[in-house]
This record gives structure tokens, C-alpha cells and sequence, in this order.
């Protein structure tokens, strides 16, 4: 299974105080969800002026440049009511979401890391901290006269539950607002980012999965097995 993670961002300053430099908002689902995967908006302050407030969409493919332009003008006219602004810049990116095997070297000298590696999370995106996790595994590696080879990004079971929800995202099995609102709202905030960066241990894993939508989820895994496994 794969999905893109798509979004376009404007770092906007406001004619008056509009954000709380302390408070930033990640996943906001008051955005038009579509059919597969989802969107959420995110607001990043700078000041009580300016942020970076962006549209990010799970989904198969991109898109157009007027649909991005209609969803953060919906997004920051209608949802957050920011008054008049006026747009500093732009950042936009791809992340590809996909819970195919990555082979951890290309050659015998050169290793794959990042999102190469396998460091991007299949069913969130988030990479960051595998990042961290593979070049401290492999400087160490160099630095004791080993092969530098990456370790796994993640765990087995994190990839396994990974493929799960991917695989119901992009389905529609899962509808992905109210599958991570739902998550958010029953599981403690410090549990969750760890569970995002694959960081949880297995008790607090099976925690997480009873606070899931079970029969969809298991739909899901059923098909897993015959789909066709190609490696990046």
C-alpha cells in the first residue's frame, strides 16, 4: 500500500494579533476530508503576528496548484478567521507513505538512510527521529571500525501495525479524521508522540490498538497477505 502526504503552506503575517506564539496546532481536522486518507491543517507561530499555517493531505496523488490555493485561503479565512493578512512566502513538499521493504544499501559502499532507509513512518510520515536513530547508529559504527550499516528504521510490529492502517487509509475502510481525533482524545499526549516516532514498548502498543476501530482494522490485515511486496 502507499499513499502520498502532500502540503502547501503560507507564512502569512496578520494585520492584528492572531496566534499564540507558545501554542502550536498540529492536525487539525476542520478541513474537507476527502473519500481516501485524509487532511488536517497545521498552525506553526513565529509570533502573535506571523506563522507558517499549512494544508497537508494523505491521499494517492497530489494536487493542482488552484485546489492548494482554494484550501489554505478555506483554510485561513473560514477555520482559523485570521483577519486581513498578507502571505511572506510558500513551502510545499511530498512525502511518500509506503510500508514496501527498503533495502538498507545500494552498493557495497554506499548505505541508504533517511528516507531511502525506510526513515519515513508509513502510516504518519514522521521521520525525523529514525533519522537521528540511523546516523547515530552508524557513526558509531564508523567510529568502532564496523560496517556502517542503518539499522531498521522501526520495529517489526510498528511496521506490521503501520501496514494495517495504511492499507485501511487507503481503502476507505478507515476514515483518517476521526481515526487520529479518536487517538488523540483517549491517549495520553506523551504516549501518542512517542508511538508516532515508534519509540512505545509492545504493553503500551496493544493499549493504543484497543483504542482503534477493530473490525475495519482487521478487514485490513486480512488482505495484507496478498498484496504484492515491491522493494524500494
Amino acid at each position: 500500500s502507499a499513499l502520498l502526504q502532500h502540503f502547501r503552506g503560507w507564512f502569512v503575517r496578520t494585520r492584528l494579533p492572531a496566534f499564540r506564539p507558545e501554542v502550536v496546532e498540529l492536525m487539525d481536522f476542520r478541513t474537507p476530508q476527502p473519500r481516501h486518507g485524509l487532511s488536517f491543517g497545521y498552525v506553526l507561530p513565529t509570533g502573535p503576528r506571523e506563522a507558517l499555517v499549512e494544508y497537508t493531505e494523505f491521499g494517492p496523488s497530489v494536487l493542482t496548484e488552484p485546489a492548494y490555493t482554494a484550501a489554505l485561503r478555506h483554510y485561513t479565512e473560514d477555520v482559523l478567521r485570521l483577519g486581513a493578512y498578507e502571505i511572506l512566502g510558500e513551502e510545499r513538499g511530498v512525502i511518500p507513505m509506503t510500508d514496501a521493504h527498503h533495502a538498507p544499501r545500494a552498493g557495497r559502499h554506499v548505505f541508504r538512510i533517511g528516507a531511502a532507509g525506510g526513515a519515513v513512518r508509513p502510516s504518519t510520515g514522521y521521520a525525523f527521529s529514525a533519522i537521528q536513530r540511523q546516523t547515530r547508529a552508524v557513526a558509531a559504527a564508523v567510529h568502532q571500525g564496523r560496517v556502517p550499516v542503518p539499522p531498521p528504521a522501526y520495529r517489526g510490529r510498528h511496521l506490521a501495525m503501520d501496514a494495517i492502517l495504511l492499507r485501511g487509509l487507503s481503502t476507505g475502510r478507515v476514515r483518517g479524521a476521526p481515526f487520529f481525533g479518536g487517538l488523540f482524545r483517549s491517549v495520553p499526549a506523551e504516549r501518542m508522540l512517542r508511538f508516532l516516532d515508534g519509540e512505545t514498548r509492545p504493553a503500551e502498543d496493544v493499549l493504543i490498538g484497543l483504542r482503534t476501530p477493530v473490525l475495519p482494522m482487521l478487514r485490513s490485515a486480512a488482505g495484507l497477505p496478498f498484496l504484492p511486496r515491491v522493494p524500494h
